[in-house]
């Protein structure tokens, strides 16, 4: 394992300088890096990287340090922006696409070949079908946005004798967005987020934890989760009480090989996503790739229902 340091640097964009204009010097030094933050993802970086003799860094948890550099006037006319962020990488895993995963930032496209449709009476689709009086219907893509969230579980769906592995996620303490995906703790990361300003606005610091929602006691020394519950191991339980944590969510985003769906309190922000660019722990046992069937949609297999006791 080697450590490195990223860099990603770039103008401010005029859309963010012009509305810093209205403000006095430390309002507008705010703005600006709030929104280089929180929009980061439509301003185009540049990275550079240098590696890092350090040791023993962790490969989940990450300092993130957001700087600006500006004149102190009221009214920056130009002002640059500046991630430094420190990631420990495996053999043959790339250090800059590793820094933007953690950063979620757009990189490299990554299409995931999906394992072919098998035919007949044995078959092996990654999603349940979902049945039973809980079931509202299929998400609509706007119906989240705004509510709290109140409650996750990746130990969803009963076939009589123990659950699928399905996740869900509660609403205001009442229904429950499902995605019906088998084991789907394997499949979804989960990063929690906490922004620390400093007093003058210059810098911003983020404290960054990105895992797994869960893996097989086996691969824990490569994806280590956030919890597993297996009999006889060490259970690692984080997940925080997301009724406590009243966040509300703020994004979600569909697409065929993944989604995004991100809730906010303050300075804290949590995010599930799946994708091609988010590496997977393979299928325990058979050591085969987590892939999908070729012709399944995550973004078609969102449900809405009333409770989460689902039939399956």
């Amino acid at each position: 394992m080697s450590t490195h340091h990223v860099v990603f640097t770039a103008s401010v964009p005029d859309w963010v300088l012009e509305r810093a204009e209205a403000e006095d010097a430390l309002q507008a030094r705010s703005w600006i890096l709030s929104q280089g933050w929180y929009e980061r993802r439509r301003i185009g970086w540049k990275a550079t990287r240098t590696l890092d003799p350090e040791r023993g860094s962790s490969l989940v948890r990450h300092q993130v340090v957001l700087d600006l550099d500006c004149p102190p006037s009221a009214k920056p006319i130009h002002a640059e922006l500046a991630f430094t962020v420190k990631v420990s990488v495996r053999r043959g895993e790339d250090p800059c696409d590793k820094a933007r995963r953690v950063l979620d930032l757009p990189g490299r496209t990554i299409v995931q070949r999906h394992v072919p449709r098998r035919e007949g009476a044995i078959a092996y689709p990654s999603f349940s079908a979902v049945r039973g009086p809980s079931v509202i219907g299929p998400l609509q893509p706007e119906w989240p946005i705004g509510r709290m969230l109140t409650a996750y579980s990746s130990h969803l769906g009963s076939y009589g004798q123990g659950g699928v592995g399905l996740s869900g996620w509660q609403c205001n303490g009442g229904s429950w967005i499902v995605l019906p995906l088998k084991g789907s703790d394997g499949w979804i990361w989960l990063t929690r987020e906490t922004l620390a300003p400093a007093p003058d606005f210059r810098s911003l610091r983020i404290d960054i934890d990105q895992r797994i929602l869960g893996a097989h006691p086996d691969q824990i020394g490569d994806f280590p989760p956030w919890e597993h519950r297996y009999a006889g191991r060490h259970q690692i339980a984080d997940l925080p009480d997301f009724a406590a944590e009243k966040a509300a969510i703020t994004r979600f985003e569909t697409a065929g090989s993944g989604f995004a769906l991100e809730a906010a309190n303050g300075l804290t922000r949590w995010r599930f996503a799946m994708g091609d660019d988010l590496p997977r722990p393979p299928w325990a046992g058979s050591g085969e790739p987590r892939l999908l069937v070729e012709g399944e949609s995550v973004a078609d297999a969102f449900l809405l229902a009333h409770d989460c006791y689902l039939e399956v």
